[in-house]
């Protein structure tokens, strides 16, 4: 039992999976955003051909930063999802270990 308990201890410990997963995505998109923005300050003054593709690369950015914020959303869902079944099977594992109180 104590050591269902330790094992229960050292899970909480650590950082949740979904939360690492939905901070790696929004720093890509993060950094993804300040990349274009860097593009668009640096063709200020170019020709409309580069102005053009700065624009169109603002565009892809938005549009992969809606992207991004739906899949952390997901993948936050199902691991919450994942690990409440997880949690309920490890409670009915250990209360089979532990036995029927007397």
């Amino acid at each position: 039992m104590q050591e269902v308990m330790h094992s229960k201890s050292s899970v909480q410990e650590r950082k949740p999976v979904g939360e690492n997963v939905v901070k790696e995505l929004k720093d890509l998109r993060d950094e993804l955003s300040r990349t274009a923005h860097e593009i668009r300050m640096k063709s200020k003054g170019a020709s409309a051909e580069v102005r053009d593709t700065g624009r169109d690369l603002e565009r892809e950015v938005q549009r992969f930063s809606a992207q991004v914020d739906s899949a952390a959303k997901d993948t936050a869902e199902d691991l919450r999802r994942v690990g409440k079944d997880l949690r309920v099977r490890f409670q009915q594992l250990a209360s089979q270990l532990v036995g029927p109180a007397s």
